[in-house]
């Protein structure tokens, strides 16, 4: 792992960040693991390993990788499962906020199932109840571009919610699944906040007025998700943290982010999400390792030095919110705790 120094926090100022982390429910609300029947076990698992070894409660794994339709869904969704039965020992599939805390518990990777796009559930409502009953927890609208609910950030239209798209929040609302926003475009954004009943979420994106970039959220829609509960999850992901020319973002470029989002609505209203995407960073991790001449390369580097894209290496985040003077409390609640409410508003406790 690449590792940097610049936080430059004392010996007490460590332990107190360990503290934190340690009682923290630590939750990365958006990361692409390695799944594959084809791979030894070992492999299979590392995803786990780096969870439990870095201390990560839980993960919101993206299921499925790609948004093409059901069937595809379902085999991955079953593949998943089986990647969750064959390691019981390391892992635990979240369903209720219950599983969380027994994954804090006894030190298991907890997994929740969260796709990226609802294409998954085509154009038939009831599939929202099909994919829950095998899991799915948390459910993406949009991924960029247009579908049947709305229009992803990248679409120029900007069009809002469609008829369908009000009945599938109705449907997530009724079985408990949580409405994510991150890749929505600005009026479908709005109006699904607006139409959901329960709290929704931006799973991963930073604040627009920080960094202007179409993935970011705006002030506006980071006040209506937070005035019904919700939360937003700032991920270290270079590209959403600011312009990618010169060298690799420090590990403290969040912070501007971070500190603009607290001020607007509140530490309650805060999580964090890597978005990692295990098959390509580790191959990153791997390369760097091969060529250290490039460490320090924006272009081979998707996160800051001192994280880099390894779940072994989060509690620097705990570190850093101690070297920005956030209290022990709130430590835990941007950490996991925060989204440990939404969760239980949405999925109840059991």
């Amino acid at each position: 792992m690449d590792r940097d120094n610049s936080l430059d926090l004392s010996p007490i100022d460590r332990a107190k960040a360990k503290a934190a982390y340690d009682d923290a429910f630590v939750i990365d609300c958006s990361n692409v693991a390695i799944v594959d029947a084809w791979l030894d076990r070992p492999i299979q698992e590392q995803f786990f390993d780096k969870m439990i070894q870095g201390g990560v409660t839980v993960s919101n794994v993206t299921v499925p990788h790609s948004s093409s339709g059901a069937m595809n869904a379902v085999k991955e969704f079953r593949a998943h499962r089986t990647w969750i039965a064959a390691a019981p020992d390391k892992a635990i599939l979240c369903l209720t906020a219950d599983d969380i805390r027994r994954a804090k518990r006894e030190a298991r990777a907890g997994i929740i199932f969260g796709p990226q796009s609802a294409d998954l559930i085509e154009d038939v409502i009831e599939m929202v109840g099909f994919f829950h009953s095998l899991g799915m927890r948390i459910m993406q609208l949009t991924y960029n571009t247009r579908n049947h609910i709305g229009d992803g950030c990248l679409e120029p239209g900007n069009a809002g919610l469609s008829l369908f798209g009000r009945d599938v929040i109705r449907a997530m609302n009724e079985y408990g699944v949580v409405v994510d926003l991150s890749h929505c475009g600005d009026q479908t954004t709005a109006e699904a906040i607006e139409a959901s009943a329960n709290p929704s979420i931006f799973s991963h994106a930073n604040a627009r007025a920080v960094y202007d970039h179409p993935r970011n959220r705006t002030d506006d829609q980071i006040r209506a998700i937070a005035e019904k509960g919700g939360v937003i999850c700032l991920t270290p992901y270079s590209t959403f943290v600011r312009d990618r020319t010169g060298p690799a973002a420090p590990l403290d470029a969040l912070a501007a982010h971070l500190d603009h989002v607290v001020s607007l609505v509140g530490v309650e209203h805060v999580g964090l999400a890597t978005d990692i995407n295990e098959n390509n960073e580790t191959r990153r991790i791997w390369h760097r390792h091969e060529n250290p001449n490039l460490v320090g390369e924006a272009r081979h580097h998707n996160y800051p030095i001192g994280f880099d894209g390894d779940l072994r290496s989060y509690g620097i985040y705990s570190e850093l919110l101690v070297k920005l003077g956030y209290s022990r409390e709130q430590i835990g609640a941007i950490l996991g705790g925060n989204l440990v409410r939404v969760f239980e508003t949405v999925w109840g406790r059991r």
